[in-house]
């Protein structure tokens, strides 16, 4: 492919294809889970080895943003927490403070605040931001540095459809400022602002160069026709037994619940009840309260204590062990995620499941293990089951979650933005596999997703959290809204 360029590429990595980059580009990357997206990111900044090619740069600040990234600010938040010693709980340095840390001299503080829409939690601890309101926090860090060029591994993920939209017209508006790399699993997200485009495929770059080029080419054109079928599904591992309820108790109730963080409430006299066979939608806008609504089910809230939920006819905090109630559920979010730190293997996170830890520190038994091959039999990823976890893809790492969810066949599936991460085949398969558990009555479901596309059809209810006017004495911003779909 060749194209005759007006300026010099300010920033050059070159293999099978050439990266040749010039002010003004926008480059759009796609590749499927594995490919090696997350390695060529770092390629770009000079922090990976993988890229067999040469890296030549004019550019003195290339900066990634990443959720590997994220975690890695994360473990340092975690590793300074000092609430054991003042007996608090340490919600870490506030997006203020993290923004500023390394904030250039020639950068305008108010305009990144404001250009990320960041005012509402300017004040508030880096460990209690939703998913979105971190990923808008660590692009907002990377600006404040005044970068030369930007790379942005799935900046979309988790972000409701709002800022998404927002999040799309600033990109283009800064890369007329300095280039921009968007690196990212859904072809939705290729806006119209891309000015390049490439394709990953097993590590290796199969096409790469101006837009109009590549969409004329056969492997593009072959991307866009390709077709998940998600009726031709393997069977479940073990075939799940279906979910019949031991009583007529709600499965989850909660009276007047109240949740906040500094007197500022998050949720507020909260009554809601999950029947058995109901299938429950959680949705609203980043920062509004769901994926704290999910801890309060969970048990991972210290609040939920505090506040009259009962799950499975039993009232939290009224003598039963939390794993009483944990073993009826399974658990999949970026949260947990986000605790997976330590070194583990791919057999060892699905066997997880069935302790509701992070590692396992007990023998498993053997129809524990048959069930656990089972899973990474059915996910394509048999052979991996020695590999150290933290060394797969973001987007292996949030199957194997999935599966760790489900290994246990839970009564209630607990499933939070499972799709973040996913290439559409992955995507379609975790899609049809909820749709058949909930179709079979083979679990209930609570399920947070922002995108559209990955919307499940046997969905019963939804509970929506609303933008209202704020109360000036409470300064609540979100109410509910509760019903069936």
């Amino acid at each position: 492919m060749t194209t005759t360029h007006t300026s010099e590429p300010i920033f050059t990595l070159k293999s099978d294809y050439a990266f040749e980059i010039r002010t003004g580009e926008c480059w759009g990357v796609i590749g499927g889970n594995g490919s090696g997206k997350s390695a060529l990111a770092r390629a770009f900044t000079g922090e990976s080895s993988w890229w067999s090619g040469d890296r030549k740069t004019t550019l003195e600040k290339v900066l990634c943003v990443s959720f590997e990234d994220e975690l890695s600010l994360l473990e340092r938040e975690i590793y300074e927490d000092d609430s054991e010693f003042l007996d608090r709980v340490d919600q870490g340095r506030t997006t203020r403070e993290l923004v500023t840390e390394l904030l250039n001299d020639s950068v305008n503080l108010d305009a990144i605040i404001s250009m990320m829409q960041l005012e509402q939690f300017i004040d508030t601890g880096f460990r209690i931001l939703s998913t979105g309101e971190r990923r808008r926090m660590m692009i907002a860090r990377a600006l404040a540095q005044a970068p030369d060029m930007l790379v942005l591994d799935e900046p979309f993920d988790g972000l409701d459809v709002a800022f998404t939209h927002h999040l799309e017209e600033l990109i283009a508006e800064l890369s007329g400022k300095f280039p921009v790399v968007l690196i990212v699993n859904r072809l939705s997200e290729l806006g119209s602002h891309i000015t390049h485009l490439a394709q990953l495929s097993q590590g290796e770059v199969s096409i790469a160069g101006p837009r109009s080029e590549v969409e004329q080419s056969p492997l593009w054109k072959q991307l866009l026709a390709a077709h998940i079928d998600i009726t031709s599904l393997p069977g479940l591992p073990l075939e799940f037994e279906p979910y019949v309820p031991t009583s007529d108790h709600p499965v989850v109730e909660m009276r007047g619940v109240n949740v906040g963080y500094h007197k500022k409430p998050i949720i507020h006299e909260l009554d809601w009840t999950i029947m058995p066979g109901e299938h429950w939608k959680v949705s609203g806008p980043n920062g509004c309260g769901k994926s704290t609504l999910v801890n309060l089910v969970s048990g991972d809230h210290p609040q939920c204590y505090a506040n009259e939920i009962f799950l499975f006819g039993k009232q939290r905090g009224q003598g039963e062990s939390i794993w009483d109630i944990k073993r009826h559920m399974g658990l999949m979010s970026t949260a947990l995620h986000q605790q997976y730190r330590i070194t583990v293997t791919v057999e060892t996170v699905v066997l997880s499941g069935f302790f509701d830890s992070i590692g396992v520190y007990r023998q498993a038994k053997p129809w524990q293990q048959d069930l656990a091959r089972e899973w990474l039999e059915f996910l394509g990823m048999p052979a991996m089951k020695g590999e150290v976890f933290q060394r797969l893809s973001f987007g292996q790492q949030r199957m194997l979650l999935i599966a760790r969810a489900l290994v246990k066949r839970p009564h209630l599936l607990i499933l939070d933005e499972p799709c973040i991460g996913l290439d559409p085949a992955n995507r379609a398969l975790v899609v049809g596999l909820i749709e058949r558990i909930c179709a079979n009555d083979l679990a209930q479901l609570l399920y947070i997703s922002h995108e559209p596309e990955d919307h499940i059809s046997c969905l019963t209810h939804e509970l929506k959290f609303e933008k209202i006017n704020s109360c000036p004495d409470m300064g609540l911003a979100y109410g509910v809204a509760m019903g069936q779909i």
